[in-house]
């Protein structure tokens, strides 16, 4: 197999190029949001046209190619899917012990009733926790059932979900795309989750706010901005030091830990003057939810982070071995 040194500008001009390497992204929107086709045939064919494209526009040899896309299979296989399957595990353990049903008892109640800091808690500080533990869309599939449960409409639930999962994806499960970036690049990882956590605290600031008006208008914004500032403030904070001082590895867990626990702690002291509740055909009461019950429902979430922060610990402790 001979050395390729891939070309920038294949096409002799930087739009050009830029455009027709986007083709096989518009593809796989195309076939699934146009053509309503399943998913692996949207993949499929996205990867048809992206070796097309590599072997007749890039030159790139086909061998190569083809040893590319098998090493594309093994990597989304091991380090991917082995997550998203054990975050599925977990997910249906705890539908199947009641945790799940106990969890949403403890968003609705700690959260005071109020649906935007719901949404906030919910789609947020929650969905952060679960994309830097398992990512892949899973954050957007739970969250968007437990706001269900919550009693918001099925549209509205996903919308939330997936506008909130826009900071956290940026390092997701594990660290997943900066580590990928690191070794595709060559460039010093570290270096990379720096300049990512310097960027995108920015955003994750003023997310929660982003969230509340989206949900109710910028006078549901007046409401609740205390409770929108202080998740977005903390979970923001807690990226930027993570991501300079730590690593890739744990940034999402730590900070949506700590943006959970701080906006916990603040609605104990704050609520806002006028709640907008959801009515909800919840089978269980909030009001009998004891210290027991809260401690069993966050107790798989909290076990599964603190695994993965000293997992993180021990990368990157190996790193600088």
């Amino acid at each position: 197999m001979h050395a390729w040194s891939q070309p920038i500008d294949p096409l002799h001009g930087i739009a050009v190029s830029a455009a027709v390497a986007a083709l096989p992204l518009a593809v796989v929107l195309v076939v699934m949001g146009v053509l309503r086709k399943p998913g692996y045939l949207a993949a499929l064919s996205g990867l048809i046209c992206s070796l097309l494209l590599a072997c007749f526009i890039w030159q790139m040899p086909v061998n190569l190619a083809l040893v590319s896309v098998s090493y594309g299979f093994v990597y989304a296989l091991w380090p991917i899917m082995w997550i998203v399957f054990t975050a599925l595990w977990l997910y249906n353990l705890t539908v199947e012990t009641g945790k799940f049903d106990l969890l949403r008892c403890w968003m609705e109640h700690h959260a005071s009733g109020d649906m935007r800091v719901q949404a906030v808690m919910v789609a947020f500080c929650f969905g952060a926790l679960l994309e830097g533990t398992a990512g892949f869309g899973a954050p957007v599939a739970v969250t968007s059932f437990l706001l269900l449960a919550l009693g918001f409409t099925a549209t509205r639930a996903v919308t939330l979900s997936l506008i909130a999962n826009t900071t956290p994806v940026a390092f997701g499960a594990l660290g997943i795309p900066i580590v990928a970036l690191a070794a595709v690049t060559g460039l010093d990882q570290m270096k990379l989750s720096a300049m990512v956590g310097r960027q995108l605290p920015f955003m994750s600031l003023l997310l929660p706010a982003y969230l509340v008006i989206f949900l109710s208008g910028r006078k549901g914004l007046r409401d609740v901005w205390p409770a929108a500032l202080v998740a977005g403030g903390s979970f923001a904070t807690v990226q930027f030091l993570v991501a300079n001082y730590w690593g890739p590895y744990a940034v999402d867990v730590l900070a949506s830990l700590i943006s959970i626990v701080a906006l916990t702690c603040f609605l104990r002291v704050w609520r806002p003057k006028e709640s907008v509740h959801l009515h909800t055909n919840a089978s269980r009461s909030v009001r009998g939810l004891t210290l027991r019950d809260s401690v069993h429902a966050w107790t798989p979430w909290v076990l599964l982070a603190l695994v993965m922060i000293l997992w993180s610990y021990f990368k990157i402790f190996q790193k600088f071995q």
